[in-house]
């Protein structure tokens, strides 16, 4: 069933919606690595760590490891996902700036790169999602119904060390964002597919056809401002 946003004040294009609610399905379902209930289970985390004690009193230290604890949230599904698995959720959802490549290194160690990529490109998307429900005043839907089934753990050929922080597609002519998410081609696509509604819809942003309320220029300065206040080093 498609979301709808008709109710707002603001008029929002349907087309919004659609994707949304596409997007949000597919969150739910068995992942490459992860399985349906873990993937659920690091959404229902990510609206957790918002109201997370440890993540609010850690973003005012000059390091986040200086605090020690645990983090917390009111999340029920913990038991779904390991201590690891729960901390970067928390980390890449309140602090993201401050990511560092030993944090990253260490959490692929305990939890596998290619674990550590979809859960990294899960938390992006829904944060998207409910970042976009809330800019407009409208209520978070409710979590994805989880699919069933086992991940494969299938790791895409053509991966390797391009500089990352993890691997990601040897193909020099994607773009690093495009390629960020690579190691899972899959749950890449989900966010692709909340990029392209929201920012660069495919055709548009290579062939330079822009048909948006925002000129390309306008969207890029929005993006450019967004990305600094997240301290997005791409």
């Amino acid at each position: 069933m498609d979301w709808t946003y008709g109710e707002l004040e603001h008029a929002v294009d349907e087309s919004y919606g659609k994707v949304h609610a596409r997007v949000w399905a597919g969150i739910g379902s068995c992942g490459t690595w992860w399985t349906g209930p873990q993937r659920v289970a690091i959404v229902s985390h990510v609206r957790g760590a918002r109201n997370c004690e440890l993540c609010q009193r850690r973003r005012s230290q000059v390091s986040p490891e200086a605090l020690p604890g645990e983090h917390d949230g009111g999340n029920t599904q913990a038991e779904l996902l390991s201590a690891g698995a729960i901390v970067a959720v928390h980390r890449i959802t309140t602090d993201p700036g401050r990511l560092t490549r030993a944090f990253v290194q260490a959490t692929c160690d305990d939890i596998g790169e290619e674990a550590y990529v979809e859960l990294a490109a899960l938390v992006a998307t829904a944060v998207a999602i409910d970042g976009f429900a809330e800019a407009l005043g409208a209520d978070l839907r409710a979590l994805p119904q989880p699919g069933g089934g086992e991940p494969s753990c299938r790791r895409p050929d053509g991966m390797g060390d391009v500089g990352a922080f993890v691997s990601q597609a040897l193909d020099k002519r994607l773009a690093n964002v495009s390629r960020a998410a690579s190691l899972v081609p899959d749950t890449a696509a989900l966010w692709q597919e909340v990029v392209s509604q929201h920012y660069s819809r495919g055709a548009e942003f290579a062939e330079a056809v822009w048909q948006r309320p925002l000129s390309r220029p306008q969207v890029e300065v929005v993006a450019a401002t967004v990305s600094q206040l997240n301290q997005c080093f791409y």
